[in-house]
C-alpha cells in the first residue's frame, strides 16, 4: 500500500494553514475575585489579522462574591481612549472557569475585566479584577 497521497495530502494542509505569531500573558486576578487565574493569547496571522483568547480558571461565581453580582466582563483600552466592551465572559460556574475570544487590531492595549450586576453595561463600572497591558505579538 502506498502512503505517499497520505503524507502529500498532509503537507498541502499544513502549508495551506496561515503562519501565525503568538504572545501568550498569565495572570492573577484581583479582589473581589481573589485566586483565579486568567491567561491571554494573543495571535496575528501574516495578514495582520488579530485574535485574542482569554481563559480564566478559579473564579468564584459573581454571586458568591455579592449577590447583586451576575457576570465577568472584558474590555479594551487603547491609549488615549475609553474602555471598548469585548463581551461577556462565558462562564461555566460548576468548573468556575470561563472564556472570551475577541478579535484586536491595535498592537498595545490595555485588557480590563470587571464584575459586574449588569452585563448589559456599556462602561466598565464594577470591580476591576484584572486591569493589565498587553502587546501583540510582531506580524
Amino acid at each position: 500500500m502506498n502512503k505517499l497521497p497520505s503524507v502529500l495530502l498532509l503537507a498541502l494542509v499544513v502549508a495551506s494553514v496561515p503562519a501565525c505569531k503568538t504572545s501568550k500573558y498569565d495572570f492573577e486576578t484581583n479582589s473581589p475575585a481573589s485566586a483565579g487565574m486568567a491567561e491571554i493569547v494573543m495571535t496575528i496571522d501574516k495578514t495582520g489579522n488579530g485574535e485574542m483568547k482569554l481563559m480564566f480558571e478559579h473564579l468564584a461565581p459573581p454571586k458568591k462574591i455579592d449577590s447583586s453580582l451576575s457576570a465577568y466582563v472584558v474590555w479594551m483600552q487603547v491609549e488615549g481612549q475609553d474602555p471598548a466592551k469585548l463581551g461577556v465572559v462565558e462562564y461555566t460556574a460548576k468548573k468556575r472557569s470561563g472564556s472570551l475570544t475577541a478579535t484586536y487590531s491595535a498592537k498595545k492595549v490595555k485588557i480590563i475585566v470587571t464584575i459586574e450586576s449588569d452585563p448589559a453595561v456599556t462602561a466598565p463600572v464594577g470591580a476591576r479584577i484584572l486591569d493589565v497591558d498587553v502587546t501583540a505579538p510582531k506580524g
